[in-house]
């Protein structure tokens, strides 16, 4: 089964659209001038230490946060990435990302369409971040009661390998023993 995106709200690529070319505007870049186009929009979630060690299920515990669309050159290939924060009041351009995380996309989106096409099931591919565990993966939300599955993009964690898949709970025992030891480290101030 092919993987999906969730169908971004209608004004989502006119946002995106507008706010990467004012973007664009003030910024002189080699790289950025090789921009052919924006990939389908998918869907960006926040997975917080305190929820990753509670053991709740992701799919549950993440909270969706952002849309997020890669800006390609003529080849498909990620060299940066549009987002559009979800707010109270609507959707709002956040920014163009360029780093590690935004170029590594294209890879982790072909490593977890493979897999979910290994495993026959149908996913919705979104993007997972969990900021205090320095991690980001391409996730596969599954829409048919099967499993989960991550990839995480390069940097990640050394608990971790990019660009391969793993399953919630190989994740989750990847980052607990770090993220634990933040939570229960010094706070700020103290």
């Amino acid at each position: 089964m092919p993987v999906k995106v969730a169908a971004a709200p209608k004004n989502a690529l006119k946002l995106l659209q507008t706010g990467v070319e004012q973007h664009l505007a003030d910024i002189v870049d080699a790289t950025l001038g090789e921009i052919e186009g924006l990939a389908t929009p998918h869907r960006v979630f926040h997975l917080g230490l305190d929820a990753l060690v509670s053991e709740k299920p992701i799919a549950s515990a993440a909270k969706h946060v952002a849309w997020s669309a890669s800006l390609v050159d003529r080849k498909k290939k990620a060299i940066a990435a549009a987002e559009l924060a979800v707010t109270r009041q609507g959707l709002q351009f956040a920014c163009v990302n360029r780093g590690p995380h935004a170029t590594g996309s294209t890879e982790g989106e072909v490593i977890a369409e493979r897999r979910s096409r290994e495993m026959k099931a149908d996913h919705e591919l979104a993007l997972l971040r969990i900021p205090g565990a320095y991690c980001v993966a391409v996730w596969l939300r599954s829409r048919d009661g099967t499993q989960d599955a991550f990839v995480p993009i390069a940097p990640c964690p050394a608990s971790l390998s990019p660009n391969t898949t793993y399953g919630e709970s190989e994740l989750r025992a990847a980052l607990l023993p770090e993220a634990r030891k933040q939570l229960e480290g010094p706070r700020e101030g103290e």
